[in-house]
């Protein structure tokens, strides 16, 4: 296990700030990649100072973005090609009117549903002057978090320590109510449509 964490970490070292960014594209598209897997090593590599922090948070963050911007276009093209007129559209519209903000801001905190919430909300047309900073924050958040798991690893027994158990206390929280809002929702959606 060592050896594949070791492994893992020369890794994410080599691919740098362009492959954090490419990688984390795809982790915000419907391809179905871990975040965990770069930005937990990534911020072990920022605490021995080996990568700056918050290059790695703007990468990370902007990368994912650009993948959910990519997902909502794509939504937006099927949605006019394929679904024009078609009973789920009208349906997915009208859960996006009530809870289209709220869902798009914590989807990206939920585990599972990051990557999803930018389809819905480009097949309805949610304006991108909410899509964009809400889905922006929310993953500054989320790779804040992952980012901040690595980095606890090397600095573990500094001063600061209790510092980042708080924030990774609060991010946690942020994560469990999230989690519990989006698919009550959802749950609520599924309910409401049958």
């Amino acid at each position: 296990m060592d050896y594949f964490i070791h492994l893992l970490v020369v890794f994410v070292d080599q691919i740098g700030y362009l492959g954090l960014f490419i990688y984390m594209f795809l982790v915000g598209t419907f391809v179905p990649v871990p975040s965990e897997l770069v930005l937990i090593p990534d911020g072990y590599l920022a605490s021995i100072g080996d990568k700056n922090y918050i290059l790695l948070l703007l990468f990370g963050s902007l990368g994912s973005l650009s993948g959910a911007m990519f997902n909502y276009y794509f939504a937006l093209y099927i949605a006019k090609k394929f679904l024009k007129g078609k009973k789920i559209l009208g349906k997915v519209t009208r859960f996006f009117r009530q809870h289209g903000k709220i869902s798009v801001f914590l989807a990206p905190l939920t585990p599972g549903m990051g990557q999803y919430i930018s389809i819905p909300a480009g097949l309805s047309r949610l304006k991108l002057k909410y899509f964009i900073p809400l889905t922006l924050v929310a993953n500054i958040i989320w790779v804040n978090f992952m980012l901040l798991v690595g980095y606890l690893f090397g600095e573990g027994k500094n001063a600061h320590q209790k510092v980042i158990y708080v924030t990774l206390g609060l991010f946690c929280a942020v994560i469990i109510i999230s989690t519990i809002y989006v698919y009550k929702n959802v749950k609520d959606t599924k309910t409401t449509i049958h």
